[in-house]
């Protein structure tokens, strides 16, 4: 394709794909926009837009309160009646959407016919949410950590992700290929995005299928959600080859904690939580194998009915070159243009469930040195406010979101990483690559005392109680990082590496294959 008709494409699409986010819910879309401003020039404008118009994000119909609380089955039921007339064009646009995404929670997961593409060596798509180089989480980073792991070790591997991105979120690639790092991601993008998830679904399982014949791939791998699940498992039943399903997060528990407190107490009341969990359920019991990233998550797996034989945990992980790392942590300091005596801080997405606001409230009851939060997202504008509430803005520097390639020079200026995360379901059970990477470095770790986080540090970081800023702000006191073994710290991370996770992950595979090829 040509570059003329390259930029005609993807223009067409944003176009777009923009007209209707900000049709259908023109509150999501602004909200959006403002984050993404927040990362250029117009930053502090858009962190006081965000201040002032945060009462205005409230929904103003009962049709956009129930959307917003995922009441699916209630909206759909307007459809069918005559109420439906005197809505406005964009209350039917919310009901036609909560029509299909009712859909698509009862939608049936179907079990793959693995009896197509010949079965030799892996040959693995991913079909991912988000990457690099335009999304920079968590997320991306294990993607293209597991991708290069895997292309080191000998497994042919390239990944596609969802339909529209990233022109979805504002980014025009250079190309329908990208390569980062020496691996492949492919694009999905149509000419026009459809307002119908269900023929976006549909497109996208004929791409997937179209794009993994021409690959030679005879294993696909997805992570959560279900949505992610449903095209997926379409594809590879299709195609007659088995998939791989990677339990990152739960959607699910993810929604309930950023749900007003009432309903947070009473998950078994919500109908969304209990359907979105029942078809995450349904997802992993028609998978060939599901991935789990911690002991902990893949107990509770266990519990809700899924075979044990078909789960293998592969924890986060970081790359062996950081483990033992030396470096002067007062140049690094210069170098970043940051204070002497004691920092501590996080490097990570700023959501409301991490518990920022608590280690900000810490500085305010007897934590006497500097905070350093490096990242951004959609609570940083709320930070922000707190630390001027309290009166520690001073003490608090709020570094944005960094370039990866330098990224551990901000662990490393760091004299206690703090993973002070909220206690809900999801900060449980689901575990963080970052304090593994802290302790790659040496830097001692403070968490909140929940099993996912003892878990992932090898119960070698200091503990305290979820919430309470009090016991952070003397656990942050009473150490001295001078005074910490980093060999134990060491040994840790050495277990944690994706070279490691690679040959778990390729066990996998070629289990796959030879079940497939003994049938």
């Amino acid at each position: 394709m040509n570059d003329k008709l390259w930029w005609l494409r993807t223009g067409s699409l944003l176009v777009s794909a923009t007209t209707r986010f900000a049709f259908e819910d023109h509150r999501l879309f602004a909200s959006k926009l403002l984050e993404r401003l927040r990362s250029t020039k117009f930053g502090p404008l858009a962190e006081s837009i965000q201040r002032k118009t945060q009462g205005l994000s409230k929904p103003s119909s009962p049709i956009e309160r129930m959307f917003d609380e995922k009441q699916f089955s209630k909206i759909s039921a307007i459809r069918d009646s005559d109420l439906l007339k005197n809505l406005s064009r964009r209350e039917q646009k919310l009901i036609k959407r909560a029509s299909e995404l009712e859909q698509l929670l009862g939608q049936k997961i179907p079990n793959s016919n693995v009896n197509g593409i010949a079965a030799n060596a892996p040959r693995v798509l991913f079909y991912l949410t988000n990457s690099l180089p335009h999304t920079h989480s968590g997320y991306a980073y294990r993607s293209q950590s597991t991708l290069s792991a895997l292309s080191q070790y000998g497994i042919q591997v390239c990944a596609v992700t969802r339909l529209g991105y990233p022109v979805t979120v504002g980014q025009i690639p250079k190309a329908p290929k990208e390569l980062v790092d020496g691996i492949s991601y492919f694009r999905l993008l149509p000419w026009t995005y459809s307002g119908s998830v269900l023929k976006r679904n549909s497109a996208a399982v004929d791409q997937i299928v179209e794009l993994a014949l021409a690959q030679k791939s005879n294993i696909l791998h997805t992570t959560t959600d279900y949505n992610n699940a449903l095209i997926v498992a379409e594809a590879a039943k299709r195609l007659g080859v088995p998939w791989v399903y990677e339990v990152r997060g739960e959607l699910e528990r993810t929604w309930l904690s950023r749900q007003e407190e009432s309903t947070r107490s009473n998950p078994e009341e919500s109908e969304f939580y209990l359907r979105a969990r029942h078809q995450e359920e349904a997802s992993m019991h028609a998978a060939n194998a599901v991935v789990a990233l911690s002991e902990v998550s893949k107990l509770q797996l266990v519990d809700r009915g899924i075979d044990p034989n078909k789960i293998v945990v592969i924890p986060n992980a970081v790359e062996e070159q950081f483990i033992g790392k030396e470096y002067s942590k007062a140049d690094l300091r210069e170098e970043l243009r940051l204070p002497k005596g004691k920092i501590v801080g996080s490097v990570t997405s700023v959501v409301e469930y991490e518990g920022l606001d608590d280690l900000i409230r810490a500085a305010a009851n007897g934590y006497e040195g500097v905070i350093l939060i490096v990242g951004d997202g959609v609570f940083l504008p709320d930070l922000k406010s707190l630390a001027c509430s309290l009166g520690v803005q001073d003490r608090v520097i709020f570094a944005g979101r960094q370039p990866n390639k330098d990224i551990w020079k901000w662990y490393a200026v760091i004299d206690i990483f703090v993973v002070p995360r909220k206690d809900t379901l999801v900060c449980r059970t689901v575990t963080p690559i970052k304090p593994v990477m802290a302790q790659a470095l040496g830097i001692p770790v403070v968490t909140s005392d929940l099993p996912a986080l003892r878990e992932i540090t090898g119960e070698l970081a200091t503990y305290v109680e979820a919430g309470d800023e009090h016991s952070l702000a003397r656990a942050l006191n009473s150490i001295d990082p001078e005074e910490c073994s980093t060999d134990e710290l060491y040994s840790w991370a050495s277990e944690h590496t994706w070279n490691s996770n690679a040959f778990k992950t390729a066990e996998i595979y070629n289990r796959l294959l030879e079940s497939k090829t003994s049938q």
